[in-house]
């Protein structure tokens, strides 16, 4: 369950670096750091979890070999993935999906599911609202200061998925003839007549599961940047949603707090510069940044061809976007022109949303 907010304690609380606080903080990490545990084939590294965000959500970065599979599995929460680099194919509902890097997915509760590595080198961010897979790699796990799988891992991630190890984490193993038709063998990789298909390039109206192309979604553009819902509130439950942005070079956006909802900052390309709480983080490529509600920040796009990806829970600023940009059909920002902040936008989103202003954009 969500523990309330006690955002003035945490505008008092000085931001935490590479190793996770234990209590709800503001913190930021390295690409790499945080709490790392080789689950069979697969290399865990835990991001957040609920101790660290008010019980709001847990995040990871799972890296795993060619020909990984996982058993089909249905898991507690509400899981969102983006993959990084290499190919992962997901298949549920009886189709397989093959991912690329940018490409996404949204698996809610209870979905029956598996993942498998394509590449020689794959690797995702999984984002789950539930604390399972952390509490999973802790006991079943071995902790490991490597930052890769194992080359020789000890067990397949199906293996110890089917032992006795996985109960009690409310996590289900099901037979892959129950949710393909033959299409998958028993540890969920895909055989036969059904081959993986690329992802679809619209948002679902409900909480259904679903995978999304990179740079697709429901798209809105203001000066000099692209900003991409992967996955909305409606998809959610009203748990969360996400925000793709890429663009240019842009200043700092005035110094803000909220209320009610926490921001979370992935740097995928590039670097993002961030305050919070009065001091200044830059974000390189993996590099991750919680800032919960009350934390005073602002951010900016510090380098050419800046791709960073939001994730915001509850989802009560998703309108925020649609105030500070114009909805779009194309893919890819445009560089030039005459600056322009979307100051109307914003004052709106002051007025309407969980927006407080404390001051002028930061000075780098």
């Amino acid at each position: 369950m969500t523990t309330a907010f006690d955002w003035e304690s945490i505008q008092k609380t000085a931001l935490l670096r590479d190793e996770l606080p234990g209590e709800l903080a503001p913190f930021a990490l390295s690409s790499g750091e945080g709490l790392r545990h080789h689950l069979g084939d697969w290399h865990v590294t835990t991001m957040a979890r609920h101790a660290d965000t008010g019980g709001e959500f847990s995040l990871y970065r799972i890296a795993l070999p060619g020909g990984s599979n996982s058993p089909f599995l249905s898991v507690p929460g509400h899981s969102f993935v983006h993959v990084v680099e290499g190919e992962v194919t997901v298949t549920f509902d009886g189709r397989s999906h093959r991912l690329i890097g940018g490409d996404s997915g949204s698996i809610p509760a209870g979905t029956r599911f598996s993942i498998a590595g394509g590449a020689a080198f794959n690797s995702l961010f999984l984002y789950s609202t539930e604390d399972w897979l952390h509490r999973l790699a802790g006991d079943a796990g071995e902790e490991t200061g490597a930052h890769i799988f194992s080359r020789r891992p000890a067990s397949s991630v199906s293996a110890l998925l089917r032992s006795e190890l996985v109960d009690g984490y409310g996590v289900t193993i099901h037979d892959g003839s129950d949710i393909s038709s033959g299409a998958s063998s028993s540890d969920g990789s895909s055989v036969g007549g059904t081959a993986a298909t690329r992802p679809g390039n619209h948002l679902p109206d409900g909480e259904v599961p679903f995978v999304n192309a990179a740079g697709h979604g429901d798209r809105y553009e203001t000066f000099e940047q692209m900003n991409t819902y992967p996955v909305r509130a409606r998809n959610t439950g009203g748990r969360f949603f996400a925000m793709d942005t890429r663009g240019a070079k842009t200043p700092y956006i005035p110094l803000h707090f909220h209320q009610e909802h926490s921001e979370n900052f992935l740097c995928l390309g590039g670097r993002v510069r961030l305050h919070a709480n009065g001091e200044e983080v830059v974000l390189a490529p993996g590099d991750f940044l919680h800032a919960p509600a009350g934390t005073i920040h602002s951010f900016s796009l510090a380098a050419n061809n800046t791709h960073m990806l939001g994730l915001l829970t509850p989802p009560v600023f998703e309108p925020f976007f649609e105030y500070m940009n114009d909805p779009t059909e194309e893919y890819v920002h445009v560089e030039g022109g005459e600056p322009h902040f979307p100051a109307a936008g914003f004052a709106k989103a002051q007025a309407e949303l969980d927006l407080v202003v404390v001051g002028p954009p930061p000075e780098s």
